[in-house]
């Protein structure tokens, strides 16, 4: 997945209504914004991803799990990018 695309599945899951996973979509996204401003080391923003996909796990929200697979996948991702830079 290109950081594009992470951006995009990101994005929809932002405006897919669910309150909870919404907020999570919209919290990994701007942490992926302020990466790309440079306002964070690639190594700081791998640790604090690797935070939220800790956060996911105890997300317990069973009629969520496809938004949970996503940003999950989404995530995973975005630690390998950081840690390409």
């Amino acid at each position: 997945m290109t950081l594009v695309e992470i951006q995009h599945q990101l994005y929809n899951i932002a405006n897919s209504g669910d309150p909870v996973f919404a907020d999570f979509a919209s919290q990994i996204n701007d942490i992926v914004e302020q990466a790309k401003a440079g306002q964070m080391t690639p190594q700081d923003t791998a640790e604090i991803l690797r935070d939220a996909q800790r956060q996911l796990v105890i997300l317990d929200s069973m009629n969520a799990l496809a938004f949970k697979e996503t940003l999950n996948t989404c995530i995973t991702g975005l630690i390998m990018i950081a840690g390409a830079v």
